[in-house]
């Protein structure tokens, strides 16, 4: 991932980063001090960028960095084993397998191959299955004893470190909460909401998200607040490319894949890094200059300048934006099992596949490309316009659909 560290990178982060994630990071802290909230949470990795921020701009509000992850909190409550557990374990993703579905309980191979014999499943682990063959794979693996007596012992060790580390952070003495993160679904909060009630914690639980898709049913609104949009924003949702900024804000380290004691403390273990790690500390470097030389971009007005910043980079990228862009990484499954280009060399019928009505043919395929107008920016399909438009009406009417 090296060849995106230029001059052109340089820029890219200059022109549309640096000054979104300024702008934002001042929403939130001007938002938790109108909420009387006097200590952040960063989350990992998606915080990263917002908490250095904060910790050089602001020194009215404490913050820390979280090691965290959907997999780890998720690992510590599936001791639960109900609906919301299930539901989060078995939530689709672009490449589903039988294997990468057990590998987010973690199991190995010779746990898998028990659970396989149990449901009388002989295919292939790695093959990628249907939605509606992964559905009842799901439906089968959710009914095995063996699945579930295994999940259940280590969801119980991963809770126990949890419960040690929200402690460790004060987390725990507080009487409101705040964490920050991009968003998209709340999930993340919405566990640890659990976590924290399991714990006998009462405190307010407040996200801060640049915005949201959709949010967990049978949730306070007021505790989940958005910048950018939320999922009533139609029109943002249809152009907005939440797994480009999540790239782009990402850490220079891996995802915490769970928590060990060392030396006394509770530390998290993390997977290794999919892009290089210097990318992000280039971004931090760059963004902290900006920060220093334009301190009006911390004034919440200027979010209208962010989306503007937004839209052009993420609907209507140039060919050398998105090849400097195009060494990012990125996995949609919590597990993180594989990894593909935020910018793919596709064949054209890909980009005609996400878009209506031969989206409803191809089901299977959905969300296959993780940054459509970028990879759409780098192909040689003709009427590229055609293309971009009718997948900004299609990803509208999706969002609408969702609405009700």
């Amino acid at each position: 991932m090296g060849e995106i560290m230029n001059s052109e990178f340089d820029n890219l982060i200059r022109k549309y980063i640096s000054p979104t994630l300024t702008v934002y990071t001042g929403w939130v802290v001007s938002e938790a001090e109108r909420l009387g909230i006097k200590h952040l949470f960063f989350l990992a990795r998606d915080g990263y960028q917002m908490y250095h921020i904060a910790k050089q701009k602001y020194s009215s509000i404490e913050c820390s960095y979280f090691y965290c992850s959907r997999y780890a909190l998720r690992m510590a409550a599936y001791r639960f084993l109900d609906d919301s557990a299930y539901n989060k374990l078995f939530i689709p993703a672009f490449r589903l397998t039988a294997a990468n579905m057990l590998k987010r309980a973690d199991l190995d191979k010779d746990e898998r191959m028990l659970i396989y014999d149990e449901i009388g499943f002989s295919g292939d682990e790695n093959a990628v299955m249907g939605r509606k063959e992964f559905a009842i794979f799901c439906e089968r693996v959710r009914n095995s004893v063996i699945f579930n007596d295994i999940l259940k012992s280590r969801s119980d060790l991963a809770y126990s470190f949890i419960v040690e580390y929200i402690r460790q952070e004060g987390m725990a003495d507080l009487d409101s909460i705040g964490i920050v993160d991009l968003g998209w679904t709340g999930s993340l909060q919405h566990t640890l909401r659990r976590l924290l009630d399991s714990m006998g914690v009462k405190a307010e639980l407040h996200g801060f998200y640049m915005g949201m898709l959709t949010r967990p049913p049978e949730v306070s609104s007021n505790e989940y607040h958005t910048w950018l949009f939320s999922e009533k924003n139609a029109d943002i949702i249809a152009w907005f490319s939440h797994n480009l900024i999540e790239c782009i804000c990402s850490a220079p380290h891996g995802m915490t894949i769970g928590y060990t004691k060392h030396e006394g403390k509770v530390v998290p273990v993390m997977a290794d890094n999919e892009n290089d790690t210097s990318v992000a500390e280039r971004i931090k470097s760059i963004t902290l200059s900006y920060d220093l030389k334009n301190k009006k971009v911390y004034d919440p007005q200027y979010r209208v300048i962010a989306l503007n910043l937004l839209h052009k980079l993420m609907f209507s990228p140039s060919v050398s934006e998105t090849e400097t862009l195009k060494g990012y990484n990125f996995c949609d499954d919590v597990g993180e099992q594989y990894h593909r280009g935020i910018v793919q060399d596709i064949r054209n019928i890909e980009l005609v596949k996400e878009i209506l009505p031969f989206k409803l043919f191809c089901i299977d395929s959905a969300d296959g490309l993780y940054w459509y107008y970028g990879t759409l920016a780098a192909s040689s399909a003709p009427c590229k316009s055609l293309w971009k438009y009718g997948y900004y009406l299609t990803r509208r009417l999706i969002s609408l659909i969702r609405q009700g």
